[in-house]
C-alpha cells in the first residue's frame, strides 16, 4: 500500500480559487469602510473647527482675554488665527450675517457646507470650497 502525504494539486487549487474569491468580494467592502470613516472623521473636524469658530467669537465677544475677534469673511488664511484641536481645515469661506452662518470648509479632501446655525454638512458634489 502507498502512503500519501501533503495535499493534491488539486486540492491546492482548489484552496486558491476560494481564497482569491473572498479577496475580489471582500475588498471592495473594506475600502468603503475605510473612506467612510476617513469622511466621518474630517466631518467631525469640520464641526469642531465651526464649534471653535463661534466659541472663539463669543468669549471675544464677552472680552475674555486671549480671544481676539473673529472677522469675517473668515478665509482660509485666517485659520491658524482659531484655537482649535483636531485637524484643522485646508480651506475656509465662511460669511456671518446677522447671526447665521454660511460657506464651506475643506478638511483631508472633504468639502462641507456650513449651515445657518454653524452645523456643518458634507457637499456631494465635492465642488472646490471658493476661498
Amino acid at each position: 500500500m502507498k502512503k500519501t502525504n501533503g495535499f493534491t494539486l488539486i486540492e491546492l487549487l482548489a484552496v486558491i480559487v476560494i481564497l482569491a474569491i473572498i479577496a475580489v468580494i471582500a475588498t471592495p467592502i473594506i475600502l468603503g469602510v475605510i473612506n467612510s470613516a476617513k469622511k466621518n472623521a474630517a466631518e467631525s473636524s469640520a464641526a469642531g473647527f465651526v464649534q471653535a469658530v463661534l466659541s472663539q467669537e463669543q468669549l471675544s465677544e464677552l472680552g475674555i482675554e486671549g480671544y481676539k475677534a473673529v472677522s469675517y469673511p473668515l478665509k482660509t488664511a485666517a485659520i491658524a488665527g482659531i484655537k482649535h484641536t483636531g485637524t484643522a481645515p485646508t480651506a475656509a469661506n465662511i460669511v456671518k450675517s446677522g447671526a447665521t452662518y454660511s460657506g464651506c470648509l475643506t478638511v483631508n479632501g472633504y468639502v462641507y457646507d456650513v449651515g445657518a446655525t454653524g452645523t456643518v454638512k458634507y457637499r456631494e458634489n465635492q465642488a472646490v470650497c471658493a476661498q
